[in-house]
């Protein structure tokens, strides 16, 4: 009742607000909000822009009262519906088939989707995610492939603009290594079922290897592991919002696009387990663009069963002391392809 509330005073002062900004940023979480500040941040030095969100950020961009937060579904639906925004970036999919819908009352508004991930456009979202779009952003050409195939399979009447992948491009600093490894698995891999992260905390502890692990938000949300879990087997874990990825020598992980952005970073390759994939598309198959962490999985990292953890550390162990070179195929491979 107290959120109802608060969101009821709180739409009201949206609406007023609404009046003087045209341009808008739907920031679900803190989570996508980090990836949605370098384009807040660019966008804002020229135009007025408000954020809309289901839970509290920090917004260290926009003053205080650009940013305006919904806790009921009641009132993040209905924000939506009476939407009068000229445009509205978001970083989350479905729109139109969950709380998140497009206006009833400003026709004309356009949605444009930015990525969150460099990931298959196909495999880890539903088959018709971006349909009701007007655009969306593609950073590299194995997006741009994909959903130009989903435009013509689906009859999708979208527009596809290249654009850089800011959130990766304003995180190249020359940070202080701090760990020897990032363990940071996706979510529905099965990754904690298969005692993964126990399996690598036996052998790291064993080979003197620092490490920290990053669980997806959705791992916490799904209920796949929980916090004071990996506080009783005495895994550190980083829970901040802001990661950064140049304070870690390397990275494990399983299907998570970080492995990609850690490329994108470092112009090195990642540790991957075999887990079971993550798919949201069962008819991913049916299209001849086939999801970039499948078939480049090789060239992007060193790839383990779950088994081979064992071997997987030990890898590791023997890099731990050698000064690590850029790989220099790796290093076109991404030239030659993101934007």
């Amino acid at each position: 009742m107290i959120n109802f509330f608060l969101d009821l005073t709180n739409f009201f002062r949206y609406k007023a607000r609404e009046k003087k900004n045209n341009i808008g940023f739907f920031c679900e979480n803190r989570f996508i909000f980090e990836y949605l500040k370098p384009y807040i941040s660019k966008i804002s030095t020229k135009r007025k822009v408000i954020i809309i969100s289901f839970e509290k950020i920090e917004n260290k961009i926009l003053p205080t009262d650009s940013c305006f937060v919904f806790r009921s579904n009641f009132f993040r639906e209905l924000v939506f519906l009476t939407l009068k925004l000229n445009v509205l970036y978001s970083s989350t999919p479905d729109i139109g088939n969950t709380i998140f819908k497009r206006s009833k009352l400003k026709k004309n508004c356009k949605y444009i989707y930015l990525q969150h991930s460099p990931v298959s456009l196909t495999m880890i979202y539903r088959e018709k995610a971006f349909e009701n779009f007007d655009a969306i952003q593609v950073i590299s050409k194995f997006q741009e492939s994909e959903i130009n195939e989903m435009k013509t399979k689906n009859n999708f009447n979208i527009k596809v603009f290249r654009s850089k992948y800011l959130f990766v491009d304003k995180k190249k600093t020359n940070s202080k290594k701090t760990h020897d490894v990032l363990l940071a698995p996706t979510w529905n891999s099965n990754f904690f079922d298969l005692n993964c992260h126990k399996l690598l905390k036996e052998h790291m502890d064993k080979n003197n290897i620092s490490y920290i692990l990053r669980p997806h938000p959705m791992s916490f949300k799904k209920k796949e592991i929980s916090l004071e879990d990996l506080n009783k087997l005495n895994i550190p874990v980083d829970s901040s919002n802001n990661l950064d990825l140049n304070k870690y020598r390397f990275l494990v992980s399983d299907w998570s696009g970080i492995f990609i952005e850690y490329a994108l970073l470092s112009n090195q390759k990642a540790f991957l387990i075999n887990t079971p994939k993550k798919i949201k598309n069962k008819n991913f198959q049916r299209y001849e663009n086939k999801p970039i962490e499948i078939t480049m999985r090789d060239k992007f990292g060193h790839i383990y069963e779950v088994n081979n953890i064992e071997i997987l550390v030990k890898d590791i162990l023997s890099l731990k002391e050698q000064k690590l070179n850029e790989d220099e195929s790796l290093k076109k491979l991404i030239k030659d392809n993101f934007f």
